[in-house]
């Protein structure tokens, strides 16, 4: 739930060099078949002897020597895109370069002072997205007519905001700061003042919640919006005649000096519970956003990680240390605390739990243990099924498609660097397909559907940059080189194209169709004064 890296990251490292000129460039996907063939040479540590004399395909250490599970996969995701346009925002000119994932055409328009955080804004009717304006203490809206003119509306915000929280429908965006997005802030910096915008009405309430809040969610309907703080829970109601208001505070520990950095919260869609893990506990509390009312589910053992269903009938949390996994149910969990089933694992060590988004499938790893397959849990059928799948390579991250078709399993060397990725297809289910990247793996992107997804790499001391195109119909795998370092990875569905936006003096964003392969480069998104061989740095 926390706001992904990556947001401020493509918001920000983009725009600060400043846009002049454009390149809109073409290559022919032959062209990068050819590349994309070739694969780069053996390197140290490519090889992982097993750890308990099992074989080649690996083993768990030690769990006692374990450290705790690494929650990675927000740090690869897709920047600010709707369904037709990639917007990005340039705090040094005060604009917003909107680019048309179709016809490639770039058009900007002026936000505020130093245009920096952006966020997509859900809407039926038209391409919306809104940017915080960092100098100025404002948000900028910005919505997009069939035309691809810009209408904007500025509203004054709290200051520090660097971050946004946006609900389902796009009706309320909630501009906060986040404490990590800031080196080294003074500890009475509360960073407790949001802003609430009513999209719909365009009205802006100032609100004060708990310290330091790490994330949000909203309520199925809409109603309630809650903060999750260092404090605890701060619920804010939305729909009140006078406005949105902060209702209450609700604890969720006896410890009023746990620290959120040790803590795990998982708000359920219904806004109705809470579940709260604290790292080196077996337990996992169940906190009622009614009353407040806690409940305890003790665990067989260290609870490393706890996720919910899309749905929010499930909530499933790994207990490494037993090479078991718990399946909640939600809410009988609420009252009945020993009511829930302990499925064992005993051939993979999971750490983490990560749930299709659209399917009741999960898939149980850990990136603690150096070992070579994960678990696929299906919890439909009973009894709740259990496959070990193996892998060549000890795993990262796992991205699951939102049905389950898919997934990209990120690996790691003996030096925990992502050098390599396997593809899978899991319906039908197939081998996985295991590529050795020429870098780090920087970024992942997956279509709902899993039938498309691109890897971007990235090493800045060789200056080796690049992207991959995973075909699921075929598991056939493309390589194009980039001439910048990638900053982040998104598709646009409208468009059926996925894109790279990369760190370049100017702006630069590759696009790649995901049917036909071809890509197209744009370097410069404000004067739109040059058109140069894309194929060159």
């Amino acid at each position: 739930m926390t706001q992904p890296r990556w947001l401020l990251l493509f918001s920000s490292m983009i725009g600060i060099a400043g846009f002049v000129g454009v390149l809109v460039a073409c290559q022919a996907s032959d062209a990068m078949d050819e590349e994309g063939s070739q694969m780069p040479p053996s390197y140290p540590g490519n090889e992982y002897p097993s750890l308990d004399g099992g074989g080649s395909g690996g083993g768990a250490m030690a769990d006692a020597a374990l450290p705790p599970e690494q929650e990675l996969e927000s740090e690869y995701g897709s920047p600010v895109a709707t369904e037709r346009y990639v917007w990005v925002a340039n705090p040094v000119s005060g604009r917003v370069a909107y680019v048309d994932a179709t016809t490639l055409e770039v058009r900007t328009v002026p936000a505020g002072n130093s245009p920096k955080a952006i966020a997509p804004v859900p809407n039926p009717d038209r391409d919306t997205a809104i940017v915080i304006n960092e100098l100025s203490g404002d948000a900028t809206l910005l919505q997009a007519d069939d035309a691809g003119n810009v209408s904007t509306t500025t509203f004054g915000i709290a200051n520090e905001a660097n971050s946004w929280a946006i609900s389902p429908s796009g009706r309320w965006a909630i501009a906060w700061a986040n404490a990590d997005l800031y080196p080294n802030p003074n500890p009475v910096q509360g960073f407790q003042d949001i802003s609430v915008i009513d999209v719909q009405t365009e009205k802006v309430s100032r609100l004060s919640i708990g310290y330091r809040p790490i994330a949000f969610s909203f309520s199925k309907g809409e109603e309630r919006a809650h903060a999750v703080t260092q404090d605890g829970i701060s619920v804010i109601d939305l729909l009140l005649p006078q406005g949105p208001s902060v209702s209450k505070l609700i604890p969720t520990s006896d410890d009023d000096f746990e620290t959120s950095d040790t803590r795990d919260v998982s708000i359920t869609p219904d806004g109705s519970l809470a579940f709260v893990r604290q790292n080196g506990s077996q337990d996992v509390t169940v906190v009622s956003l009614t009353d407040g009312h806690r409940i305890r589910v003790q665990l067989s053992g260290e609870c490393t990680d706890l996720d919910l269903s899309a749905d929010g009938t499930r909530a499933i949390a790994a207990i490494r240390d037993q090479h078991e996994i718990a399946i909640l149910p939600v809410p009988q969990i609420a009252t009945a605390p020993e009511d829930f089933e302990v499925v064992s694992i005993p051939n993979v060590t999971v750490g983490s739990v990560v749930i299709a988004a659209g399917a009741p499938v999960a898939f149980g790893f850990s990136n603690a243990a150096v070992e070579q397959r994960m678990a696929k849990i299906r919890w439909d059928v009973t009894p709740i099924r259990v496959q070990t799948m193996a892998l060549h390579s000890p795993v990262l991250a796992v991205f699951l498609a939102e049905n389950a078709s898919s997934a990209i399993v990120v690996h790691k060397d003996k030096n925990s660097h992502a050098r390599a990725f396997s593809a899978l297809t899991l319906d039908p289910e197939l081998p996985a397909k295991i590529v050795a990247t020429q870098a780090e793996v920087f970024g992942v992107s997956l279509t709902p559907s899993g039938d498309r997804a691109v890897v971007a790499e990235r090493n800045d001391a060789s200056k080796i940059f690049g992207a991959y195109l995973v075909r699921r119909d075929n598991l056939q795998i493309d390589r194009y080189p980039l001439f910048s370092p990638p900053i982040a990875v998104g598709t646009v569905l409208g468009a059926k194209r996925a894109f790279v936006a990369q760190q370049h003096p100017e702006g630069r964003l590759t696009f790649i169709d995901l049917d036909t392969g071809l890509s197209r480069t744009l370097t410069g998104f404000e004067l739109a004064a040059r058109v140069i061989d894309g194929s060159q740095p």
